[in-house]
């Protein structure tokens, strides 16, 4: 039996190479009842779970002491799923093919499951989690700064960590934003830029330019923020090596903490599958060494598909050996 995101990502690929019974996630309550038999509890009548508490102080100290086991930045945190879904339609992103509809948890919800682990845990930093972070609350009346200015109000040393912020919703709230950051409100900044070249991103239907990147970039370094970093996708189709050099100069120039690099992924369903000029995997994985190399050695954690981290977190979870 398969479940998850591939039945919807990958079908054709699936019905040739598996018999097995699919269960779609967006089909996944009828299915379930189909497979498995009703329940007393429907799947829809399940309460979602929006708050984790956090799991440890120090990501990397926690690896070391426990090498059997595995712990992401995020777990440094309180975690707090805000949303589900995304509006963005980038070319390559192979998951909105699974997401269900775009859905905004409500405000009172989430501030009162905040403000509960917060009681219980004694913990004050807090990662907003989504696929599409800017776009909280524009289905039910309400935006993602207003949640943040609610959420400060449970306790006076509350700061947030926003994860995987668009740069476009950076720009569209960008006034805000600052003040959040000059008041100290903000702990981190996870922004995925994916390329700093004005073609790949126009290839990759990314809802922002390179002028924008730079705008906030610029804001970020002139303010002395250093906790923000970023992800960059190597290969895509049509990137050349000057496109390749635009992105990683860029990098080189804001100094961001750390930088995820990853090999571009081609799902068939996508509309980057169909793009001309695809990149080789020899060269791209030429172009993933150089990236670490020459942005560790300015002093960016670097980590890529090859790296030692990676290779251990793979190792963790029996994957790599």
């Amino acid at each position: 039996m398969i479940a998850g995101c591939l039945p919807d990502i990958a079908p054709k690929l699936l019905s040739e190479k598996s018999s097995s019974r699919v269960i779609n996630w967006r089909d996944d309550e009828d299915k379930m009842e189909e497979f498995f038999g009703a329940n007393n509890v429907k799947l829809n009548q399940a309460s979602n779970i929006l708050v984790e508490k956090q799991f440890c102080e120090d990501t990397e100290k926690y690896r070391k002491e426990n090498p059997d086991k595995d712990a992401t930045f995020h777990d440094q945190f309180i975690k707090l799923l805000i949303s589900e879904g995304c509006n963005f339609d980038c070319t390559y992103c192979s998951e909105r093919l699974m997401f269900p509809p775009y859905r905004s948890f409500q405000e009172e919800k989430l501030v009162q499951a905040c403000r509960s682990m917060i009681e219980k845990t004694g913990k004050h930093e807090v990662i907003l989690m989504a696929d599409s972070l800017g776009d909280y609350g524009k289905d039910i009346g309400t935006n993602l700064p207003s949640l943040i200015r609610k959420l400060k109000t449970i306790h006076p040393d509350l700061k947030v960590a926003l994860n995987n912020l668009n740069p476009a919703s950076f720009i569209e709230y960008f006034d805000q934003i600052v003040d959040f950051l000059k008041n100290g409100d903000i702990r981190h900044l996870n922004l995925p830029i994916q390329s700093a070249s004005p073609l790949i991103l126009k290839l990759m239907d990314r809802s922002y330019t390179r002028e924008d990147i730079n705008r906030i970039f610029n804001l970020l370094n002139n303010i002395g923020f250093k906790e923000f970093d970023t992800h960059i996708i190597i290969g895509f189709p049509g990137e050349t090596a000057d496109d390749f050099e635009e992105t990683i100069t860029f990098l080189l120039h804001y100094k961001p903490k750390h930088v995820l690099t990853s090999r571009y992924m081609e799902a068939p369903e996508m509309p980057s599958a169909v793009l001309p000029n695809k990149v080789d995997l020899k060269t791209m994985i030429n172009r993933s060494q150089e990236a670490f190399k020459r942005l560790t050695g300015a002093g960016i954690i670097c980590n890529t598909d090859d790296s030692d981290l990676a290779k251990d977190r793979l190792k963790r979870i029996n994957l790599y050996k």
